[in-house]
């Protein structure tokens, strides 16, 4: 599964000289990026002189301290702002370290160490879903599913197992109506906890939208609703992934608000500080944190880079940005704008499949023979002919532009792209 935009193409990395808004410049090219950096996740674009500002603030002061011993103000501050439009109950932000897959495992402590302190000490099974991924490190993948990293399976813990994906068109039964999917995928959990044993599991953790493997897929019907009485019946923890989906990626803060549920765990890095400088945070309940420490006296969990200085000033400027209704109104009707564009001009063409996606994370699913080969052509003809970077890979092209993208750059990538899909697919056949 390599990811075929990182190389940018014709495996040899080109030299970026400059980034600016939502462009990328090389010696001779100004690109147009639509993946909002890939993996940087610029979802605020490049050079934003608000954030320059905060981070050249905040290193005049410190750079980091240890906010276990020392107060910071702008914690506080941030993790106000970062609950100030949630629509769901949590109430507490914990600092957890750099990375999503630091925050999942951080989520998944925190989950085992609160049923300790509530004596379910026999709760140390975690359930997950395949068609998922939640981060590199070790308890991060076994509780996903990446084939290409399967080597790293006998590392994996054995208190762990996984359910199959969410996914209604590719998973329904014939005439399987949304709302008896919804029923018949959430009810994969609870067999699951019945075959462990309900006094064995600790959590279940899925991405709000299955991401960045199979491809923004929304759920179905009242899934999330199910999933959550389910695990209410057997006391077992819901953690929500929102690494890629979440902070306004979806067109709300918290894309779960759309399934107007409140989960256990939240957890969130991408899109934390628009990849400023590496952070993430757990969303949960803050008497999980008051069971924890009544019971061993202190959260058994700690990293070098918890709460970094420098990084809480990056996310509050981000985030200030983010919440502010001009922003989140920009992801929806862009968002909305090229799902509708696309979905009008190909869905009657013999290789389309689907659109779907919340906000500005959505994908174009194609089905035709070679489909890797067919993404990675398209996105070497976007680059070469366009100076367009877009995302196509496996079975779509995954559209995740910055969130400041405007009208006229949104119909400039759909023209090209349109175009070049229509030509190459005539010439694939």
């Amino acid at each position: 599964m390599e990811n075929n935009t990182l190389r940018v193409f014709k495996n040899k990395l080109q030299k970026i000289v400059k980034a600016k808004g939502i462009y990328l410049y090389t010696q001779n090219k100004k690109i147009l990026d639509t993946t909002a950096g890939g993996t940087s996740y610029a979802v605020l674009g490049w050079e934003n002189k608000i954030i320059n500002q905060a981070i050249n603030n905040q290193l005049k002061k410190f750079c980091h301290i240890d906010y276990k011993i020392w107060n910071d103000p702008n914690i506080d501050i941030l993790s106000k702002k970062l609950l100030s439009k949630a629509e769901h109950k949590l109430d507490k932000v914990y600092y957890c370290g750099n990375s999503g897959a630091e925050a999942n495992e951080a989520a998944m402590k925190l989950s085992f160490l609160t049923h300790q302190a509530n004596g379910k000490t026999k709760k140390k099974h975690f359930i997950g879903r395949l068609q998922s991924y939640h981060g590199i490190t070790t308890d991060a993948l076994s509780i996903a599913d990446r084939p290409n990293l399967n080597l790293f399976n006998v590392m994996y813990n054995k208190s762990r197992s996984l359910i199959p994906q969410h996914h209604y068109l590719k998973e329904k039964f014939k005439n399987e109506t949304k709302i008896e999917y919804a029923k018949r995928s959430a009810g994969y959990l609870e067999k699951e906890i019945l075959k462990i044993g309900p006094d064995n599991v600790s959590a279940f953790i899925g991405e709000t939208i299955m991401g960045g493997l199979i491809g923004d897929v929304e759920p179905v019907g009242n899934y999330w609703s199910l999933i959550r009485k389910i695990c209410d019946k057997y006391d077992v923890h819901l953690i929500l992934d929102e690494c890629y989906c979440g902070l306004g990626s979806s067109g709300k803060i918290y894309c779960c608000d759309y399934d107007k549920i409140t989960p256990d765990f939240i957890t969130v890095a991408k899109c934390l500080t628009a990849g400023y400088v590496p952070m993430s945070a757990v969303v949960t309940r803050s008497k999980f944190g008051k069971s924890i420490k009544s019971k061993f006296g202190q959260i058994l969990h700690t990293s070098t880079n918890q709460g970094h200085s420098l990084g809480v000033a990056a996310a509050l400027a981000v985030q200030n940005l983010i919440h502010d209704k001009k922003t989140l109104s920009n992801i929806n009707s862009q968002g909305e704008f090229m799902r509708n564009v696309i979905t009008s001009e190909l869905q009657n063409h013999e290789f389309f499949y689907d659109v779907r996606g919340r906000g500005l994370r959505f994908s174009f699913e194609y089905n035709c023979k070679k489909m890797n080969e067919f993404g990675s052509r398209l996105s070497q003809i976007m680059l070469d002919k366009h100076n367009i970077l877009i995302s196509g890979k496996w079975h779509r092209i995954c559209f995740t532009p910055a969130f400041i993208i405007k009208r006229k750059e949104c119909e400039k990538v759909l023209d090209s792209f349109l175009k070049e899909f229509k030509l190459l697919s005539k010439k694939w056949k």
